[in-house]
């Protein structure tokens, strides 16, 4: 049997979508079947608002990539028309921008919707990615927790600010007896 050429300009596709993926804290794979124009570039707006890069392509380009990049369990799930939402920077951003999306959309739409996922490494089925959107943002945990820090602080900074202004009011007063 002869052997199928790889066509060159797919050798390169393949290499720009693994260097996509590469180091990717976040891959979402979702079916955009039935996007208007209008709404995909909306959608393409908001990700590269967010730092999010957003592609579509073949299933089989996809699945090459995949294989390169030595990640396991994704192929049952590419079928039909597939995007990518790929985030270098944060985890949860991609699934988020995705649903919130959605539910912009009329409800008999449904789309886009989730496929799989891939967060920190590890696969995500359509019920994680919806438990995972509940979660809040890697910005807002880190303002919560800076919050949390700053509050016992701010609390002792009022209390002695509160005792130094007693002191001196009792100085003053002191002061004003003596003369």
């Amino acid at each position: 049997m002869e052997e199928k050429s790889i066509n060159p300009k797919n050798i390169e596709k393949v290499s720009r979508i693994k260097d996509n993926l590469e180091d990717a804290k976040s891959i979402i794979f979702v079916n955009y079947k039935g996007l208007t124009v209008k709404e995909d570039t909306d959608l393409r707006r908001k990700f590269r608002d967010n730092s999010v890069n957003y592609f579509v392509c073949k299933n089989t380009l996809l699945k090459l990539a995949i294989h390169d990049l030595h990640i396991q369990g994704i192929d049952e799930y590419l079928s039909g028309p597939t995007a990518v939402a790929v985030s270098k920077e944060d985890e949860i951003i991609p699934a988020k921008l995705i649903a919130g999306f959605a539910k912009g959309l009329p409800e008999e739409k449904n789309i886009p919707e989730f496929k799989v996922g891939i967060i920190d490494n590890k696969l995500m089925n359509v019920e994680d990615l919806k438990k995972i959107i509940t979660l809040p943002s890697k910005q807002e945990l880190l303002a919560k927790l800076l919050g949390g820090l700053n509050s016992p602080i701010s609390g002792l900074v009022f209390t002695l600010n509160g005792i130094l202004q007693k002191l001196v009011i009792v100085l003053n007063e002191i002061k004003n007896r003596k003369q």
